[in-house]
């Protein structure tokens, strides 16, 4: 029997490394690995189900599962890994010392929904006792 042709797109990871040079099978398939950037992975494989397994932005994910039009099912596989607190950057003279300085500040993101907002609220949230709704939150490009 042939292997069953299976498509691949994640980032350039260490994690991922194996399976895009092809030093780790996947057993019964002939993988095409595609390593791209995050941010277009999400957008073809959102806008055009390109791939047949896809590293996907986890808050977006969600969306699409809420809304009943995910045409992927998720695995606890997290290939992307960052400390999540080197995302915080604050005005210097701004008199923010620490988490809790900001409520009732303005803090610009590029989107409300991508995942590393959602961690940096999760983790000013049940971290630093800091609500989501105690912020004004701003979005807009870099």
């Amino acid at each position: 029997m042939p292997d069953l042709p299976l498509t691949i797109a994640v980032g350039n990871y260490d994690r991922t490394r194996g399976i895009i040079d092809g030093r780790v099978r996947v057993e019964g398939c002939q993988t095409s690995c595609f390593p791209l950037y995050p941010e277009e992975i999400f957008f073809r494989t959102f806008r055009y189900g390109e791939f047949d397994v896809s590293e996907l932005s986890f808050s977006s994910y969600l969306r699409t599962i809420a809304s009943g039009t995910s045409d992927y099912i998720g695995i606890p596989a997290f290939v992307s890994r960052v400390f999540r607190h080197s995302g915080i950057y604050v005005r210097a003279g701004s008199g923010i010392e620490k988490p809790e300085d900001l409520r009732g500040k303005r803090i610009g993101v590029p989107e409300y929904q991508i995942t590393a907002v959602v961690w940096i609220r999760g983790m000013l949230q049940h971290v630093h006792g800091v609500l989501p709704t105690e912020c004004h939150w701003r979005n807009g490009g870099q």
